[in-house]
């Protein structure tokens, strides 16, 4: 009978010292959240990030600034944001805000023609400009705009179609709308 005493003694002595240690443990242990923030890296401040491929070629440039496209010259404004590079080091899609407009905007480009390097290849062009609205622009491989889907002043949906004769000097346009359809014609100007 003394040993099981003991025993429940032991046991019992083990079990508040036990306790205390988990109570002990809660009142000095960190938070979760705490604790997460020790697997979390503080933010990375830099003003541009340039992510390179297998082989070292410069694949995604992000910067505020984003750098002049390589090869092709000067940004015709400087946005804030990111593009990324072909296998050849050309910007085939971009994507910014530009502080002079508001206008946020996304380009997507075809593959450079190397009969024509310095022709511009972009090919669809997404804004949304500083005034609230919108636009998707679509180029052609002579990079003339053929026509645009576009939000209007008046906050309706524009389908418009764009047909350039610089021979017969005159640009026709036709544009649908919830409206119905009309055609414009206006001199042709460089």
């Amino acid at each position: 009978m003394k040993n099981l005493d003991r025993l429940s003694k032991v046991l019992l002595g083990s079990l508040v010292i036990g306790v205390w240690c988990l109570v002990m443990q809660s009142w000095f242990a960190a938070t979760p959240a705490e604790a997460a923030d020790e697997k979390v890296q503080a933010p990375i401040r830099t003003r541009g990030l340039i992510i390179v491929d297998e082989k070292g070629r410069e694949r995604i440039i992000m910067g505020a600034p984003v750098p002049d496209p390589p090869h092709l010259g000067k940004r015709i404004n400087p946005a804030h944001g990111m593009i990324i590079l072909d296998d050849r080091g050309y910007e085939r899609f971009g994507v910014g805000l530009m502080d002079e407009t508001g206008q946020m905007a996304m380009g997507f480009d075809a593959p450079i023609d190397p009969a024509n390097p310095t022709k511009n290849p972009e090919r669809l062009h997404l804004i949304a400009d500083g005034k609230g609205g919108a636009m998707i622009r679509f180029l052609n491989r002579q990079t003339g705009v053929p026509g645009w889907i576009r939000l209007g002043d008046d906050d309706k949906l524009y389908f418009e179609f764009i047909d350039v004769q610089p021979d017969k000097n005159k640009v026709t346009r036709r544009q649908l709308s919830i409206d119905g359809e009309k055609m414009v014609e206006q001199p042709f100007k460089q």
